[in-house]
């Protein structure tokens, strides 16, 4: 068992159970007696305990996260600090990584990954304003509420979970697929890093792939630094162009060409929503990259007294320590002279570049050159906070049927290099002006033509039937868009011009196979009256399968179409079985008929005298095709001969067909050798059942039939069969 469970830190946090393992520290729930909350509570493993530098470094950062504050952000209530022990009690979320999220749905529509992807910003920016850089932004470090709210957790974790220098490993594989490029090659990160992160899980969030996969962390990293990523439109088309740009630029392998900051990232989201069709302009061009580092594998065995030469520090004004060990850690020496010599060298060019300046400007004026790009068919808002401190603008107003609200459509200068507060002139499109269109109803051609033009309308002319009568040749039966609705001033409206009353004849639609509803509609919108007629046919029921006038035969209007509607269904149709009897049976007999195992009809034969070649006939009903079974049950013996004969039934074409040789001789088998007194009456009594000496004939013509009989062959109790015997009941 866990041996923190149960556990209380400080006196107040009781541990009550496991709820997460990571790479440098466990997750428990815990119960906050002092505040009667429930908690979460990271507590750091035992072996980064034992490394005082990493300590040092969790310490810091930790009381730096803790000052936080803001609804995007896991807030941490508390920090514990003993020999023994290390902790961060922070705020309890009962709800799902996104992590989880994208496993379960692999791909998201685009508002909802837009919406986690700006409470994810505006926490980083909260995070950025206090001097705190995540470094860490992926989906497992994203918690979600059912609402759709998002968390950001695990601030600065990676800033000081690497204790062995600029090392990857198989612990940072769940990382490395969203690091940034500078954090892969080991240089100095900022809040752009995170802004590539975030990038790299929007690209995900819409594609459902990652930008880049790999057989290990190494060659992932690399391909962050090195590769271009599949534009997100190929994988997904349905991603709009300008969101895809917006991807792309927040993921540039150069910080300097990414969002500079999180806000920045926000305002182009905020302006696409408002204008989907916008077009940013971000163009990735080729920029010079700097060599990728090799990076060293992590050892085998903790060797916490090495360190790589270009180890990034993170420094405070609490380390004590640090000069107490010098075989532990490189010489700064070496970088201190370096940097001296660089800024005397930057000193020197900014002198030089001042006095150029200078003599070309005059004494006492400083000025810095702006080029103005072609911005038609940019935002306005866009190119406005791109240029505010640059340029100053005029802003003009007006009308415009083929740029959407906001976007410019003219500008005074082009392609120009101007000094800083420049004033540009440019024309905002205000989107097309919509007018009312006006009735034109039983109008003339040329007065509605001429009131539209007008109006400020395009007309262009249809000629229609007119299907009602009302509208003579000549006139306006409608205008489309229909009159009263709003339409774009200068563009096209059409003028329905009216043929005269429809012709008196109707061409007959084919509404074999529609439903009946449908069908009746289609005749009734053509002018037709309609009957129906029920059909018994299987299948296709409620539908139509036949009607009386063929399809495209021309009618006078009104005539009336029947419609022969399917019911799904036949009756049942009758067959006649002739069964064969051999010579020799006499007495009374009981013929049963099985369909399925299930008796269907009985049929009683009182008195049997037979011949060569007798038969009896049985009369059953029913569908299609079939097979079934018939037994004979000697009413003297009480004994049934089983599967007597087994007939093949076409209803369809009254074929009735023997598959099977009755057991002629297991019916003579059950039949008494001493004749019954039903079998010695006087020879003028004629047997109900009458059975004939006609040879043996698959079609054989109608008997008489018997009396009605009971339906139930079964016998009470105490005259069944005995069970066992071959023929036996």
């Amino acid at each position: 068992m866990d041996s923190n469970i149960g556990r209380k830190l400080d006196g107040r946090y009781e541990i009550t159970e496991l709820i997460g393992v990571g790479g440098m520290a466990d997750v428990y729930k815990a119960t906050d007696l002092m505040e009667n909350r429930v908690v979460a509570v990271k507590i750091l493993k035992a072996e980064f305990s034992e490394n005082e530098d990493f300590l040092r470094r969790f310490r810091n950062e930790s009381k730096a996260i803790a000052v936080l504050s803001h609804p995007n952000i896991v807030k941490i209530y508390d920090v514990g600090f003993t020999d023994e022990i290390q902790f961060i009690v922070m705020e309890y979320i009962d709800g799902i990584t996104l992590k989880e999220l994208l496993e379960q749905q692999g791909v998201l529509r685009w508002k909802d990954a837009l919406k986690f992807v700006v409470q994810i910003l505006k926490a980083l920016q909260h995070a950025h304003d206090k001097g705190i850089v995540h470094r860490d932004i992926k989906p497992q470090n994203i918690m979600l509420f059912p609402d759709g709210t998002i968390k950001v957790m695990d601030f600065g974790i990676a800033r000081f979970s690497r204790i062995d220098g600029k090392t990857l490993s198989e612990k940072t594989f769940g990382s490395v697929h969203y690091i940034s490029p500078e954090q892969a090659k080991g240089e100095m990160t900022d809040e752009r890093s995170d802004i590539y992160s975030v990038g790299v899980l929007l690209y995900e969030m819409l594609t459902g792939r990652k930008p880049f996969d790999g057989d290990s962390p190494i060659s992932i990293a690399v391909k962050h630094m090195q590769d271009t990523a599949v534009p997100p439109r190929e994988i997904m088309p349905s991603i709009p162009e300008s969101l895809e740009e917006i991807v792309l630029h927040a993921m540039e392998r150069s910080p300097a060409r990414r969002y500079q900051s999180a806000a920045e990232m926000i305002n182009d989201i905020s302006t696409f929503k408002v204008n989907p069709s916008i077009v940013f302009g971000y163009k990735s061009t080729p920029v010079e990259e700097q060599p990728a580092r090799m990076f060293r594998q992590e050892p085998d065995d903790d060797d916490d007294d090495e360190y790589d030469e270009d180890e990034e520090y993170y420094d405070d004004d609490e380390d004590e320590d640090d000069d107490e060990d010098d075989g532990k850690k490189r010489s700064y020496i070496i970088p201190i002279l370096l940097a001296v010599t660089v800024a005397v060298v930057m000193i020197a060019a900014g002198v030089i570049a001042y006095s150029v300046i200078n003599s070309f400007t005059g004494p006492g004026t400083h000025n810095s050159n702006v080029l103005i790009e072609n911005f038609v068919g940019q935002s306005y808002a866009r190119v406005r906070q791109e240029y505010s401190d640059k340029l100053t603008f005029n802003i003009r107003e007006e009308w415009n049927n083929d740029y959407p609200e906001g976007i410019i459509i003219e500008q005074s200068v082009t392609n120009k290099t101007v000094r800083t507060g420049f004033t540009l002139d440019l024309t905002v499109s205000k989107g097309p002006r919509m007018i009312e269109v006006p009735d034109m109803s039983k109008k003339t051609l040329s007065v509605a033509t001429s009131e539209l033009k007008s109006a400020g309308f395009l007309p262009v002319t249809k000629e229609v039937w007119d299907p009602t009568g009302d509208v003579p040749a000549g006139m306006i039966v409608k205008t489309e868009p229909e009159a009263g609705k709003l339409h774009a001033a200068g563009a096209e409206i059409v003028l329905f011009v009216s043929l005269g009353q429809l012709e008196s004849q109707v061409k007959v639609p084919n509404v074999v196979g529609m439903a009946q509803d449908k069908a009746m509609k289609t005749l009734k919108e053509n002018k037709l009256s309609v009957s129906v007629q029920e059909v018994k046919q299987e299948g296709n029921k409620g539908k139509v399968v036949e009607q009386s006038w063929p399809e495209g035969s021309f009618v006078d209007k009104g005539t009336e179409v029947t419609i022969y509607v399917s019911t799904g269904e036949v009756d049942p149709t009758e067959a006649r079985i002739p069964i064969p009897m051999p010579e020799g049976v006499r007495g009374a007999y009981t013929v049963l008929v099985y369909r399925d195992g299930t008796v269907i009809e009985t049929q009683k034969i009182d008195e049997a005298v037979t011949v060569a070649g007798s038969y009896v006939n049985i009369t059953v009903k029913g569908k299609k095709q079939e097979t079934i079974t018939i037994s004979v049950r000697n009413d003297s013996s009480n004994k049934t001969v089983n599967n007597y004969a087994t007939f093949d039934i076409n209803y369809d074409t009254g074929e009735v067909k023997l598959v099977g040789s009755a057991k002629t001789q297991e019916l003579i088998n059950i039949t008494p050798t001493t004749p019954t007194t039903t079998t010695t009456k006087a020879p003028e009594t004629t047997p109900k059942e009458v059975v004939t000496t006609e040879p043996e004939n698959p079609n054989p013509p109608e008997q008489p039939t018997l009396p009605p009989q009971p339906e139930n062959p079964e016998q009470p109790a105490e005259q069944q069969p005995e069970q066992g015997g071959e023929g036996n009941v």
